[in-house]
């Protein structure tokens, strides 16, 4: 734990899925205490628990109320707060929906093959193998969902003697933050906070497994023409294109990096883009030698010596692994293998 808070301190952005569960954890425990000990709310800490979860996430349930108004404005400051960590959870559901699409080569060539299994095969394993390995994720997400549902429907029809579709309402619409039927004011007293429990995380689970169902809408194509785009001859549009881009030279040749940028282009990747690394790849080379070398590609913090790649600051970046000398002050975990490769140095 400490570890992962000294990481999130040192690169916040990188890190930023351990920060946002830190300061939704710190966001929970707040509103907690809050509507648990608050004078004018003095709710306790099972309904506390259940009143912060309910105005964090806007699900709206009517009970318990309230009446106080210099309360509202910390109600109000708390439901933005969760509002904008929905807003963020959205955004890392969107992410993997934006990974999925980046990847579709890869999905295409697995839909291929999952299409395949489906046609070659009569087993009915071999057929619920081939559809669980392609929609792995997907099954995962909708399958917990189902089981969190499925254990609010049970509690609240043991509980409270609802219905079936009285308690299914209940679920549903709590975890999808629409709160159209909360707990009842003689609730017995483990169902409050055993609810909060299962929103705090159902919604966000729900939120998972939606998304997941969302990246079987994302539009792949095919990959056979995908594959007959890729292959078809060079074009003169082309040919003009990688002149503009500097990448042919009017010599009459195309190296294999020049072909695969053609390719990206072909495959939708924005022009401007490339001729904006192009240009980048101008700037940088000073000489005009057509060629970066380390110390152009580094802003001359790196150098080439003996094979290795030196730092100017001290450190040595190994074949193997990152070696930072002493007089650098940082702390580098190296790997097994690299504390091998020390010692028989050492030895030697």
């Amino acid at each position: 734990m400490w570890h992962t808070m000294m990481n999130v301190m040192r690169d916040p952005v990188k890190n930023r899925g351990p920060l946002f569960l830190i300061i939704w954890a710190a966001w929970v425990v707040v509103g907690f205490f809050f509507y648990s000990y608050a004078p004018k709310m003095n709710l306790g800490w099972r309904r506390g628990w259940y009143m912060a979860i309910n105005i964090g996430y806007s699900i709206g349930f009517g009970e318990p109320g309230e009446d106080y108004d210099p309360y509202l404005w910390f109600s109000t400051i708390y439901v933005l707060i969760g509002s904008s960590f929905i807003g963020v959870a959205l955004s890392f559901f969107a992410d993997k929906i934006g990974e999925d699409h980046d990847n579709w080569f890869t999905n295409l060539v697995q839909q291929k093959a999952y299409e395949e299994s489906i046609q070659n095969s009569r087993d009915p394993w071999v057929l619920l193998k081939a559809i669980y390995v392609q929609y792995e994720a997907v099954i995962r997400a909708i399958t917990v969902w189902v089981i969190w549902i499925g254990i609010m429907i049970v509690y609240s029809l043991w509980g409270l003697g609802w219905s079936y579709v009285q308690a299914q309402y209940f679920a549903i619409t709590t975890l999808s933050t629409g709160g159209h039927w909360g707990l009842p004011k003689y609730a017995p007293d483990w169902m409050w906070p055993l609810t909060a429990f299962m929103a705090m995380l159902g919604v966000p689970l729900m939120g998972v497994a939606m998304a997941q169902l969302a990246t079987l809408m994302v539009d792949q194509g095919d990959i056979e023409v995908t594959k007959k785009e890729l292959v078809e001859d060079v074009t003169g549009e082309e040919l003009l294109m990688l002149r503009k881009f500097g990448l042919e030279n009017g010599d009459g040749v195309i190296d294999s990096a020049e072909y695969i940028i053609l390719c990206m282009v072909r495959m939708g990747q924005d022009p401007a883009l490339i001729e904006f690394i192009s240009n980048r790849f101008k700037e940088l080379d000073d000489d005009d030698s057509g060629y970066l070398t380390i110390e152009e590609i580094t802003g001359g913090k790196y150098f080439l010596k003996d094979g290795q790649i030196v730092s100017r600051v001290g450190g040595v970046l190994g074949v193997k692994g990152v070696k930072q000398f002493s007089m650098a002050k940082l702390n580098v975990e190296l790997s097994d293998s690299e504390e091998d490769d020390k010692k028989k140095d050492l030895e030697a």
